[in-house]
């Protein structure tokens, strides 16, 4: 499928979001893609549609600033377990999840390294290597390689996924993951 790309082929995958590239849900679903999280505020995602194609849907916005601004990292720490937790979810269900954001490229790559930080016990470095290996152009945007280390290094892999800095910001788009299969 156009613009997707496998990060961990059958599990994860990254894309630009619609809002940059239009996309056909019942595609997503044929391309082997049953949850879609927005790591952005989930611009041109229509959770109806999404539904009727059979994909679960949760919006778990990073920071959008290039360069990042003050607040930026802790917003992030807060968020990225909700999203790891929601992939997880997925994937304990048997699942793909697709991240994306507006160009799948920083954001997204930020949830990608945290997820290979985290599920793949990578470093940092390891992790942000490693979404480079698919993403080329990941981190690329002034100031979010740099961002995406701190991050990291921040978040931990271990980090607690009970914070409500995450849910008060963004409500009304977080809610608490369940899926079903």
């Amino acid at each position: 499928m156009q613009h997707l790309y496998w990060f961990d082929p059958g599990k994860i995958a990254g894309r630009s979001g619609p809002s940059k590239d239009p996309w056909d849900p019942f595609a997503l679903r044929a391309a082997g893609i049953g949850a879609v999280l927005s790591v952005n505020d989930g611009a041109l995602c229509h959770p109806d549609d999404l539904k009727r194609a059979g994909l679960t849907y949760r919006c778990v916005p990073l920071s959008p600033n290039a360069p990042p601004q003050d607040g930026d990292l802790e917003l992030c720490v807060a968020a990225l377990p909700h999203a790891l937790e929601y992939i997880l979810q997925a994937e304990s269900i048997g699942v793909a999840t697709l991240v994306h954001c507006h160009s799948g490229k920083d954001r997204t790559g930020l949830a990608l390294a945290y997820y290979a930080a985290s599920v793949w016990r990578m470093t940092s470095h390891e992790a942000v290597a490693r979404v480079r290996q698919v993403r080329p152009i990941a981190f690329s945007a002034p100031g979010w390689e740099e961002f995406a280390l701190k991050v990291l290094a921040a978040v931990g892999p271990n980090h607690a996924v009970n914070t409500d800095a995450h849910r008060r910001r963004f409500a009304p788009w977080w809610s608490p993951v369940t899926l079903v299969r």
